[in-house]
């Protein structure tokens, strides 16, 4: 959440740096045209090398400036990618442990897992080379031992509190029903 609440500040330090560089980039080339056109791009009130100086250092700064920034992306992205894979990771052990406290038989767990995933009646048939009836069937059995009315409650069951960013693990060891209130 730190780096939400710093965005902007981020934001304008990188538009700041930006502009710095564009006005360095207008100067350096300005100066290497009077170089080959021989004309001085000196002021009375500052110096030609005092204004390559200053446009060498506020170079140097916006470039800091942006190279930290990059590392803080660069880190934030690392830890993103890591949570996403341990959220994935933990999401399937929560559901599988569910599977185990409900008692699910292996073609349950099997009908109940593509149903999570969001394949029809028909497709879960063909996949698995039964009638749809059966597939109906068995997908009745894991509703009642999920205490849940449909495929809907089954895969809230599981998203919802990701959504919520609760952590499922404390509701992994429940027998069959929710307990945090939280849901059906």
């Amino acid at each position: 959440m730190k780096s939400k609440k710093r965005n902007p500040w981020r934001a304008q330090i990188l538009g700041l740096s930006f502009a710095v560089i564009g006005v360095c980039e207008i100067f350096l080339i300005s100066d290497v045209l009077s170089d080959i056109f021989y004309f001085d791009i000196a002021t009375s009130w500052l110096d030609h090398d005092v204004l390559e100086s200053v446009a060498v250092v506020a170079l140097g700064v916006a470039l800091v400036a942006i190279g930290y920034e990059l590392l803080n992306l660069l880190r934030e992205h690392r830890e993103s990618r890591a949570t996403v894979r341990a959220a994935s990771g933990q999401l399937l052990s929560v559901i599988e442990a569910k599977f185990d406290d409900w008692v699910l038989t292996p073609s349950e767990r099997e009908i109940a897992l593509l149903l999570i995933k969001g394949f029809s009646v028909q497709e879960i048939g063909t996949f698995r080379a039964t009638r749809p009836g059966t597939v109906k069937s068995q997908s009745n059995a894991i509703y009642r031992k999920a205490s849940v009315s449909g495929r809907s409650e089954l895969v809230a069951y599981f998203v919802e509190d990701l959504l919520a960013g609760e952590n499922l693990v404390s509701h992994s060891n429940d027998s069959g029903g929710r307990t945090s209130g939280n849901g059906p």
